[in-house]
């Protein structure tokens, strides 16, 4: 009897103990087209993708163009190996955030002065990892100008605020073409 009372209590126990509330962030399932926006005054380039549907963005924040294929001028940038940029929480930020309201992209991210009225009432900012750049020639037939795309992965991320911290090995954050002129 004894043993059964004690099984009871540690089945109880198990049972009611709580490891707190289930936190359910997808930073994965953000739907969205990416999108850019460069800064010349302040050196600044924003890769961003914005989901009307949940009010939910992510973006990465460098803070220069070093990996950006120059028109007319001998280039770093390889069409081989990716261009790989450390993510870290101040200057090349890889950003999770949750809106109050729907928002418009290019709006948000690509003005000097930010939009009012647009509350963030979740953010996670990136602690570490990087973001991989590749290019790949999409056209090449018309002899002015050099159609590439241009994809953005971040691998080996830890994004952290409020508590949480999310670790995302490999995240596709998407493919946008660039016409350079030759």
């Amino acid at each position: 009897m004894i043993k059964k009372l004690g099984f009871l209590v540690c089945f109880l126990i198990f049972v009611n103990c709580s490891e707190g509330d289930i936190i359910d962030i997808r930073v994965d399932d953000v739907v969205g087209e990416l999108e850019n926006c460069s800064n010349d005054s302040t050196n600044t380039f924003v890769f961003f993708v914005v989901d009307q549907a949940t009010n939910r963005s992510l973006s990465v924040n460098f803070t220069d163009t070093s990996f950006e294929i120059e028109p007319n001028a001998a280039s770093d940038i390889s069409l081989v190996e990716p261009t790989i940029i450390t993510l870290n929480a101040t200057n090349n930020q890889f950003l999770y955030r949750v809106f109050d309201t729907t928002i418009n992209g290019v709006d948000y991210f690509c003005n000097s002065v930010p939009v009012s009225n647009i509350n963030v009432t979740q953010e996670l900012v990136s602690a570490n990892g990087t973001a991989e750049i590749s290019y790949e020639i999409v056209d090449q037939t018309d002899p002015n100008q050099t159609i590439y795309s241009r994809t953005v992965i971040l691998k080996n991320v830890t994004l952290e605020g409020n508590g949480i911290a999310i670790r995302k090995e490999f995240l596709p954050l998407g493919s946008d073409s660039i016409t350079i002129p030759n």
